[in-house]
């Protein structure tokens, strides 16, 4: 017997004999941040430098690189159940328009703490971050990350980013429970229900707040929406809802899966030629964070990792 059979099993008992201790359960999964392994080793990415993030007692630090450049940020958000190592392949490029780069693991990715985290977790995360850096220019965010970077950016009260690159990002995260395969466990519809019912206590909000376009729907954001038609995670007609919702989007096909897209040529040419047209000369001071030692386009005009 396999322990996803014990588990489906184990789990469809529950959801017989206590229905709200299975929603419970199945809440626990679908919110794990280490579907796909291990929790990392606590290294120093090659050539960056760390940075004490403030604000947030989930996410304490983070990485730099650049970090003397004088014409302010740019922020990498990674998916859900990814970590910052994700987004490493899009430093060059932002860093050669000189542009210091940062990146962090969320709540409870990567080598932080825990097993579970929640999207308001996270893009409290990155209002926190954002804080810190004071000077962000431009944010980059895949997959889940996305609607936790608007949604942090859109209550951001400093300087707001000249623009944003969203990279196969999911329109809602209540599409994604619905297209969820339960990782082994016995979806039923009033279980489904029950997972609702529970991520509204956990974020305290109901799962329909996290919309990518509802939570963007204020900001005039030049927004670059990458995605591959051909994604088997995250369907091609998210990134048209989402381009649809937004103010002032364009979307762009690229190609490489939902993972792969970070790392194709493609993509980095996009980016770098979207981000070098819409950012404009900064028109304040560049502020630093404290630092501490540590051991072919398709465009239309129309958000789990």
């Amino acid at each position: 017997m396999t322990s996803r059979w014990l588990r489906r099993h184990a789990h469809r008992a529950a959801g017989t004999l206590a229905p709200r201790l299975a929603a419970r359960w199945a809440t626990d999964v679908f919110s794990s941040t280490r579907t796909y392994g291990l929790r990392p080793d606590d290294v120093l990415p090659l050539g960056a430098v760390p940075f004490t993030v403030h604000g947030d007692k989930n996410v304490t630090d983070g990485f730099l690189w650049n970090e003397n450049a004088t014409k302010g940020s740019a922020l990498l958000v990674h998916g859900w159940a990814a970590n910052s190592s994700s987004m490493h392949s899009l430093v060059p490029p932002l860093r050669a328009q000189g542009l210091r780069v940062a990146a962090f693991d969320g709540p409870a990715h990567g080598v932080r703490t825990g097993n579970q985290a929640t999207m308001t977790q996270y893009t409290h995360a990155v209002g926190a971050v954002l804080d810190t850096l004071g000077d962000v220019r431009v944010v980059v965010a895949h997959s889940l990350g996305g609607i936790a970077t608007i949604a942090a950016v859109a209550a951001h009260t400093g300087r707001t980013p000249e623009c944003a690159v969203l990279i196969a990002p999911p329109a809602t995260l209540g599409a994604v429970l619905e297209r969820w395969d339960g990782a082994g466990l016995h979806l039923t519809r009033p279980l489904v229900e029950g997972i609702y019912q529970e991520l509204h206590h956990r974020n305290g909000v109901p799962v329909s707040h996290w919309d990518l376009a509802a939570r963007g729907a204020a900001l005039d954001l030049p927004t670059l929406i990458l995605h591959d038609p051909h994604d088997p995670m995250v369907p091609y007609e998210d990134a048209r809802t989402v381009t649809a919702g937004l103010k002032n989007a364009q979307l762009t096909d690229t190609d490489g899966g939902h993972m792969g897209i970070l790392m194709n040529h493609t993509t980095t040419t996009h980016l770098t030629r979207f981000t070098t047209h819409h950012l404009t000369t900064p028109n304040s001071p560049h502020t630093h964070p404290h630092t501490h030692t540590h051991p072919h386009t398709h465009t239309h005009h129309e958000g789990i990792a």
